[in-house]
C-alpha cells in the first residue's frame, strides 16, 4: 500500500496516515492479517518523520484498526475492535457534527448532504465489491 501525504493539507500527517489505512481497509484494499510498512519504511517513504507514523500507528492500534506483534510488524486486525460501540458511535457523531456544520457554512442543504452520504456509501460498496 502506498500512502500519499500531502504537506499542504490541513490535516495533519498522521491523521492522513490514519485515514489513509482505515479507508484502504473499508475498501477491502488491506484485508484482515495483511502487513503495514514498518514505521522507518513508511516514514522513508513519505518522508515523514518516524515519530508521527509511530504516532499514527498507536492510533490505528487504539481504535482497534490495526494490531502490533512484537518484532513482526504491525497487521490489520480481524475486525474486532478494542473500541467499545459506545465510543465508535461517539466518534462518528463527532464526525456528523462537524459534516454539518460544514454544510450550514456552505449553503449545503441537509437534503444534498444526505445523497452526498448515500452516493458515497455506494461507491465504498462498489469498491469493496472488486
Amino acid at each position: 500500500m502506498i500512502f500519499q501525504i500531502d504537506l499542504g493539507s490541513n490535516v495533519s500527517v498522521y491523521r492522513q496516515i490514519c485515514d489513509q489505512a482505515k479507508y484502504a481497509v473499508a475498501t477491502g484494499a488491506l484485508a484482515p492479517g495483511d502487513r503495514l510498512p514498518a514505521i522507518r519504511e513508511l516514514a522513508a517513504q513519505t518522508r515523514v518523520n518516524r515519530n508521527t507514523v509511530a504516532r499514527a500507528y498507536l492510533e490505528l492500534e487504539r481504535e482497534g484498526v490495526i494490531v502490533s506483534r512484537a518484532g513482526q510488524g504491525s497487521f490489520v486486525s480481524d475486525g474486532v475492535s478494542a473500541i467499545q460501540k459506545r465510543e465508535r458511535l461517539r466518534v462518528l457523531e463527532d464526525i456528523v457534527r462537524n459534516l454539518l456544520v460544514q454544510a450550514y457554512h456552505f449553503q449545503i442543504p441537509p437534503e444534498e448532504v444526505r445523497a452526498l452520504l448515500e452516493r458515497e456509501q455506494a461507491r465504498l460498496e462498489k469498491e469493496r465489491e472488486r
